[in-house]
């Protein structure tokens, strides 16, 4: 009995101590799941009021900045936007047809989806490039006809872009509404016109409290930078 007593002693300090443990756990940032759209379009991650606002400029066929998503932009959102010190706004810069289309893309679903879709079209961006030669010659001939939702919607289909679509639950009809949508279209060009007047000339491009940068490659430049 009295074994049994001291066990069960030893089991009830540990289940304390895990309780305590899990209460004392720090809670996720309401900053990471926090997003909002700007008059013009662009996607926010985090506190809109931070101290220091990020705008990254870039091109889903940009190789680069597929790079800096996967290598730079989980330690700068944990240290910064996880924090509320700093925001992380999104804006296209359409450096092709194709790009177009996965710009459009990355919006459907939502707000709610869209850094998600971000971060898959990147991880999966070489399958969808090396599909790029895929694309058929009726679909080019609607590019040059200005049919933009019907070169948009081949594209879709013929480099493989329904799978990894669906991988974040959204279906080809879903995405093929998306790819017709003007309103998408339009901001997405819009943006791209405005960063070219601010003197954005390659991706990723950086604007760091308003200021354009020309050196940024990693989270530790963009650090040396901001507020």
């Amino acid at each position: 009995m009295a074994h049994r007593k001291k066990y069960l002693g030893a089991v009830l300090v540990g289940v304390m101590a895990l309780s305590t443990a899990l209460i004392a756990a720090p809670a996720p940032s309401k900053w990471l799941s926090t997003v909002t759209v700007t008059d013009k379009g662009a996607h926010i991650l985090g506190n809109p009021a931070a101290p220091n606002k990020v705008v990254e400029y870039l091109s889903y066929t940009c190789g680069h900045c597929a790079e800096f998503e996967a290598k730079e932009v989980p330690a700068f959102n944990t240290k910064f936007v996880a924090t509320g010190k700093a925001s992380l706004e999104i804006r296209n810069m359409v450096l092709n047809p194709v790009d177009l289309t996965a710009a459009i893309l990355a919006r459907c679903g939502g707000k709610r989806k869209f850094f998600g879709n971000q971060r898959h079209l990147f991880a999966t961006q070489a399958i969808w490039i090396d599909n790029i030669k895929n694309i058929s010659a009726a679909t080019r001939d609607k590019l040059k006809a200005q049919d933009y939702a019907g070169f948009m919607i081949g594209t879709f289909d013929e480099i493989g872009l329904g799978p990894i679509m669906q991988q974040r639950g959204i279906t080809p009809k879903q995405a093929k509404t998306c790819l017709a949508n003007k309103l998408a279209f339009d901001a997405v060009f819009d943006m791209t016109e405005s960063g070219s007047a601010l003197g954005v000339s390659g991706t990723p491009a950086f604007l760091v409290n308003g200021v354009l940068q020309d050196h940024i490659h990693n989270a530790a430049e963009l650090q040396a930078v901001m507020q």
